[in-house]
């Protein structure tokens, strides 16, 4: 029953592809469980090939859709004729699932590579972040820094001003005072020039004084020497 219901399934399946006379092109046993490989177009002809497996991948070297038949060859390089119903254009569901399960795992193990990788990628922008806040607490200790070394540059640019004023203050005050002790020198010497000015007249009136005097005292009467 499972044989009749294969076959009725690949005569419709065969119904349903066009007859085509091309002689190249892929074709695979249909799901069939094995499919003889004959050396010419008709069960007369002997066997090549007993056990052509469902989802055997074949070449198609030539089709006789008017016979039923189609010469093929395997990938082992062994050529022969085979029934077209056996033949179909596209991978049997065998093949297909097979196919659909290799991709599966292919995706499944691409899923978890990616997995890795994201896992990976989150973990160095985790790193990046922490790097990131880093640079920007670094950031604003300069700027802090930097507002005070600003700071301090304005109070040193005051700091010498201020000092250029009073240097310039006391080269003023050593000018007046160097000017006031040359006056007070000054006034010293004319204070006893004067002094010795004065001494000198001193002397010299005393000495007129001591010169004149004799001169200057009163005579006796000669009547009072005569009594």
């Amino acid at each position: 029953m499972k044989q009749l219901t294969g076959m009725t399934a690949a005569a419709l399946l065969a119904i349903s592809i066009p007859a085509i006379s091309q002689s190249s092109g892929t074709r695979y046993i249909t799901d069939e469980l094995h499919v003889p490989m004959r050396s010419g177009k008709g069960n007369e002809f002997r066997i090549l090939n007993s056990g052509l497996p469902s989802g055997t991948k074949l070449t198609l070297l030539e089709d006789a859709p008017d016979e039923g038949w189609s010469r093929v060859r395997t990938d082992g390089g062994q050529e022969g004729w085979v029934r077209r119903q056996y033949l179909v254009s596209e991978p049997v569901a065998e093949i297909k699932l097979k196919k659909a399960q290799a991709d599966l795992a292919h995706f499944e193990q691409m899923e978890g590579n990616l997995g890795g990788a994201v896992r990976d990628l989150e973990a160095k922008n985790r790193n990046l972040q922490s790097e990131l806040t880093s640079e920007k607490e670094k950031a604003t200790q300069l700027e802090k820094d930097l507002k005070e070394l600003k700071a301090l540059s304005a109070d040193t640019v005051a700091l010498n001003t201020r000092h250029q004023k009073l240097l310039h203050q006391h080269e003023l005050l050593k000018q007046k005072q160097m000017m006031a002790e040359a006056e007070i020198q000054r006034l010293s010497g004319s204070e006893t020039q004067k002094w010795y000015m004065y001494g000198a007249l001193s002397v010299a009136l005393g000495a007129i004084l001591a010169m004149i005097a004799p001169h200057l005292r009163p005579r006796r009467r000669r009547s009072e020497w005569a009594n």
